[in-house]
């Protein structure tokens, strides 16, 4: 199906799981936002070159970024011709992520980052090679 790919292990990767994948970098490359469920990628998106979804649903997200801001309505003009105001890479990281925690149930609060203890998962053991 155009869209979707299956990938290797790991959560949202298998059937009967769901994961959520959001990398957010400096500028390059892009961040980017993966949902996997049932080992499909059902949304994926980048941040800061417009607003170009794939996966089994490319539209999950869109109202709700629509409504915070994050990206023009899907027939708004401003679209192709570029909108007079947009917000800054921070501000629009930060916009996303509240999308992102509301739409999924998620949250981080603040008192936990400031004194609690955070679980963590090693993901690499050495640097990449573009180091």
């Amino acid at each position: 199906m155009r869209g979707q790919r299956r990938l290797g292990p790991g959560p949202g990767n298998v059937p009967g799981r769901r994961g959520i994948d959001l990398r957010p970098t400096a500028d390059n490359p892009p961040s980017f936002f993966r949902y996997l469920a049932d080992g499909e990628v059902q949304l994926h998106f980048e941040l800061g070159f417009g607003y170009h979804p794939a996966g089994a649903q490319p539209d999950l997200l869109r109202p709700a970024l629509e409504a915070a801001g994050v990206i023009p309505p899907e027939d708004d003009m401003d679209d192709l011709l570029g909108a007079d105001e947009e917000p800054a890479p921070a501000e629009e990281k930060r916009r996303v992520l509240k999308v992102i925690g509301e739409h999924f149930g998620l949250s981080l609060p603040r008192e936990v980052i400031e004194s609690g203890q955070l679980p963590a998962v090693v993901t690499r053991t050495s640097p990449p090679s573009s180091w």
